[in-house]
């Protein structure tokens, strides 16, 4: 291009977007960050948001799991304290008091920062729990995050180091010159580029089917549910057998559940309501929480639940980055990946995540 800065245009605002348009406006190059609509306004908005290290995946992949619980310490203390994560750590347990402790030995034999809290000890930690269970893991170093002001405070830490964003501006396709790609063309123009940054989640595959590709991706359904409660009824991340529960604020909730279909028997609101039942059932205070309502995220989906990310063999000027964790992952595929396109290397940390491993 005419000018000696590399031109990268990045589509899709979520929070992976924004951490892309972040770690590489702090680098000198010329940075566009494109969304047809608001920070966060796609499935990041609709994310529990647990940063945690994943279980029943293969080990090279919780590795990187834990790697990214520490990047979001460091994005937190970059951000100079603007950056709210709540840090309380999170306690996870079974019906069986044995498989409970099976899921400690194991997570710890695997060098995570757990330890088992007596029933006694619980009670403390959370006051309004009813039928304390035996003991419960207690992950310490895990946490929660508002995804959408941790993203829309990255886009504006892009736009302050100089990135061009463009919201409410829909990408129709991307501008091709043989097999490069030199652009973006939107509802408002065309933008030229030397690297166009796929992390549009399951609207990548869309876009990148024109090239020939088709993205081993499919869009996974998850359940958002947010509660008003009367004062804060726990204290952090709580999973069980029956809930998947986190404060937002002393006054609202969260819950996540899997999506299973769209009847009335199973759909997301009858979903909520058991889930309501579950919160009277086990909370102190449970009888004056209310639903305030329940959305449903389309999840990027990579046939094998791993990340996909990096340049596409055969298309020059296409970087590529969909994962399913997008919210826990961010920090940390923002940095490498930033770094990636800018010098032109390949992090070896990233090796087992290209899309030519399909």
């Amino acid at each position: 291009m005419a000018s000696g800065r590399a031109s990268i245009v990045i589509i899709g605002a979520g929070i992976m977007g924004a951490s892309l348009a972040y770690h590489l406006a702090k680098r000198d190059v010329r940075v566009t960050l494109v969304d047809r609509g608001k920070p966060a306004s796609g499935v990041t908005h609709r994310s529990f948001a647990w940063i945690n290290v994943s279980y029943g995946q293969p080990k090279i992949y919780l590795e990187l799991r834990k790697r990214a619980v520490d990047e979001w310490r460091r994005l937190e203390s970059e951000l100079g304290g603007r950056l709210q994560i709540d840090w309380s750590g999170a306690l996870t347990w079974y019906a069986d008091p044995d498989e409970t402790e099976r899921f400690f030995q194991e997570r710890v034999a695997m060098g995570h920062n757990m330890r088992l809290i007596r029933r006694d000890q619980l009670g403390v930690m959370e006051p309004c729990l009813k039928n304390l269970p035996v003991h419960a893991a207690f992950a310490a170093s895990e946490g929660a995050v508002d995804p959408v002001a941790a993203t829309e405070l990255m886009v504006r830490a892009a736009r302050e180091a100089g990135a061009d964003i463009r919201l409410e501006t829909e990408v129709l396709s991307l501008a091709t010159k043989g097999s490069d790609i030199v652009g973006i063309v939107t509802s408002q123009g065309r933008i030229e580029a030397d690297t166009v940054v796929l992390a549009a989640g399951v609207a990548s595959r869309e876009l990148s089917q024109p090239l020939g590709l088709d993205l081993p991706l499919e869009a996974s359904p998850s359940i958002l549910m947010r509660f008003s409660t009367p004062k804060r009824l726990i204290n952090r991340v709580i999973a069980n057998q029956y809930v998947e529960l986190r404060p937002h604020s002393d006054t609202v909730m969260l819950g996540a559940e899997s999506y299973i279909d769209d009847t009335e028997e199973n759909g997301p609101r009858a979903v909520a309501e058991r889930t309501m039942g579950e919160i009277r059932t086990h909370l102190v205070g449970g009888d004056n929480v209310e639903l305030m309502d329940v959305q449903v995220g389309l999840r990027p989906y990579p046939k094998d639940r791993l990340p996909i990310i990096g340049r596409i063999g055969g298309v020059n000027g296409l970087y590529l980055s969909v994962m399913h964790a997008g919210v826990i992952l961010a920090p940390l595929m923002g940095r490498l990946a930033s770094s990636e396109i800018t010098q032109g290397t390949n992090d070896p940390l990233l090796a087992p995540y290209r899309l030519n491993r399909f």
